[in-house]
């Protein structure tokens, strides 16, 4: 797993990137469409394909179905980039393996995924509370969106999922923050 900081706006490639077709999709020219992860979607309702206006409403910081802030405004980093690479021997297999194959592929990449996220989640969602932020307590898991890819930027085989993390939680205490 690789971790990188979202920029405002870094959305728009991940979304970009989405077939806008079965055809496209399986004649290569997109990726599979985005899905919601994280057991922090549940207090906002997110559920299945990730539509592009909740992606940007909450990595801007609000409730995409109140339109309520759930962060403060003053927030500098709208999310993380959370890459999960198979190794390359997988991905060869997936792109050069029988559909039956490459479905097996998927069908453990997306439960390693799962799996991964799962333990972040117990292990690394945390709130900050109080002044500069010194208090921290436990979140009741991330909001996030993951989009599986087959092949690199370069287009070689490359079965990853980026997972868009936001930065933000439903604290343990009750309330939303950062």
């Amino acid at each position: 797993m690789s971790l990188a900081k979202l920029g405002a706006g870094a959305e728009g490639y991940y979304l970009d990137t989405v077939a806008r077709g079965t055809e496209e999709y399986y004649l290569g020219g997109g990726e599979a469409a985005g899905r919601w992860r994280g057991a922090g979607c549940l207090a906002l309702a997110l559920d299945g394909e990730v539509g592009p206006d909740d992606l940007r409403a909450v990595l801007s910081g609000f409730d995409p179905r109140t339109g309520d802030r759930t962060v403060p405004a003053n927030r500098r980093v709208p999310g993380f980039d959370l890459t999960f690479s198979a190794p390359k021997s997988v991905s060869l297999l997936h792109g050069l393996g029988s559909p039956e194959v490459s479905a097996a592929v998927v069908t453990a990449h997306e439960a390693a995924v799962d799996a991964a996220l799962a333990y972040l989640e117990r292990e690394a969602c945390r709130l900050r509370r109080g002044h500069n932020g010194v208090d921290v307590i436990e979140g009741k898991g991330f909001v996030a969106a993951g989009f599986r890819h087959r092949t690199s930027r370069a287009g070689d085989p490359q079965l990853h999922t980026h997972v868009l993390v936001a930065n933000m939680a439903h604290g343990a205490d009750g309330r939303w923050g950062a």
